[in-house]
């Protein structure tokens, strides 16, 4: 497996799903051996260093068994950063470790640009795994995909491309760069097979990049098997509304904020929490100020596992407005705390979260009235978190984990 993200190093869902997918299929009776190849950045090294040991150390927290690996990479490019974040990563390093030429820069673990970064992480991988004995490469996203096209070259293994987000869904479905969008289009035509995480992005692959549909095999993920579900609350006097992701356009931010005020002019006495921190979150911040609503919203920016926790534990609602999401497990959160959900039509999630109320994000007319509702009807509100709790069981990993298994085995017969 190829990722930027697994715990305790990530930054989002993915890493979550990379974690999730890997114990699943560690926990599968036929053997199977998973050495998952993964960036990381200098001053991380020591830390990292630890999920190798298996008798008392991280590893052992995370519940995986000697039959996980973990290879680190250097680079400093993170699962989201965009060109201006590894830019300004570039400049920190630099400052205090002066490059004297282009030649000095490119004997670091920096690219001159976060396309070279990704070249650079290709040829580093390839010089670690490309004489390892191994049967199939998994790789997750764009920034994998030069090293494992190079490592299919080398090698002549098969490539499984586990697609969670596409560029045009980053930017709210509304185009892209064209140089990823490129690097994705290479990788879809030379992968073996490609795995959308929902029949949305399946989609999304063959209008937006002409995908080869023999290729395709969506697999839906599953949920967060750490979470304790439970249906107490702990409600307090004032109504809670949650909104729980990163800041960014793809999210929706700005139409929960629309929404928002909507609904203050029906229940004044609601408070709205945004949890999440990205590009976006001044702008939001600025925006709740214009639409006189920002005494009522709290913006918490950052947060961890046990802050999710709380706060899904103290709302009356959760609300994803995403704009393209692919899929979504952040409702899959809501419905383990027993949180009713309003979720986006324009996601993955929608096409199995059915004990859920859904909107199409640009409608916070729409959004607005869900929430009122929600907030307003007790036996509505007790239903759909009841309901949705009943059937939480079903988004267990061990289905998708069979079915990748599966698709290993095709791959290994065809070759």
């Amino acid at each position: 497996m190829l990722g930027w993200e697994f715990p305790p190093y990530f930054a989002g869902g993915v890493g979550i799903v990379c974690y999730e997918l890997t114990k699943a299929l560690d926990m599968i009776e036929e053997e199977i051996e998973i050495e998952y190849v993964m960036a990381y950045g200098p001053k991380d090294k020591k830390a990292l260093s630890k999920l190798q040991v298996t008798s008392a150390g991280t590893q052992e927290e995370l519940e995986l068994s000697n039959s996980v690996k973990i290879t680190e990479v250097e680079t400093y490019l993170g699962a989201y950063d965009s060109f201006e974040e590894y830019s300004e990563k570039v400049k920190e390093y630099t400052k205090k470790n002066p490059i004297k030429s282009q030649s000095d820069m490119m004997k670091t673990i920096y690219g001159p640009n976060i396309l070279k970064e990704v070249e650079l992480y290709a040829q580093r991988v390839a010089k670690k795994c490309k004489d390892k004995n191994f049967d199939v490469i998994h790789a997750h996203d764009w920034t994998t995909i030069p090293a494992a096209l190079l490592l299919k070259k080398l090698t002549g293994k098969p490539v499984v491309l586990h697609v969670h987000i596409t560029e045009f869904d980053k930017t709210g479905g509304q185009g892209g760069d064209q140089r990823i969008y490129d690097i994705e289009q290479r990788g879809y035509e030379e992968s073996d097979i490609i795995v959308p995480v929902s029949n949305f992005t399946k989609n999304r692959l063959l209008q937006s990049y002409r995908v080869d549909p023999s290729k395709l095999k969506v697999i839906h993920n599953g949920g967060i098997s750490d979470m304790e579900p439970t249906l107490s609350r702990k409600y307090s006097h004032e109504k809670i509304v949650l909104f729980a992701g990163r800041m960014t356009l793809q999210k929706g931010p700005e139409y929960f904020l629309r929404a928002a005020k909507r609904v203050l002019e029906v229940e004044p006495n609601t408070k709205f929490i945004m949890i999440g921190s990205g590009d976006q979150l001044p702008a939001m911040i600025e925006l709740s100020h214009e639409l006189g609503i920002n005494e009522s919203v709290l913006f918490h920016g950052k947060y961890t596992r046990a802050e999710a926790d709380h706060f899904f534990s103290i709302a009356n609602c959760f609300v994803m407005p995403s704009v393209s999401e692919p899929f979504g497990i952040v409702p899959l959160e809501a419905v383990a705390k027993g949180t009713p959900a309003i979720i986006s039509r324009q996601s993955g999630i929608s096409e199995v979260l059915h004990h859920s109320l859904k909107v199409d994000f640009w409608d916070t007319e729409d959004m607005a009235h869900k929430i009122l509702s929600l907030l307003t009807y007790e036996t509505l509100n007790s239903h759909i978190r009841e309901e949705a709790h009943t059937h939480f069981e079903k988004f267990s990993w061990e289905a998708p984990a069979y079915e990748f298994y599966s698709l290993y085995l095709k791959l290994l017969q065809r070759n």
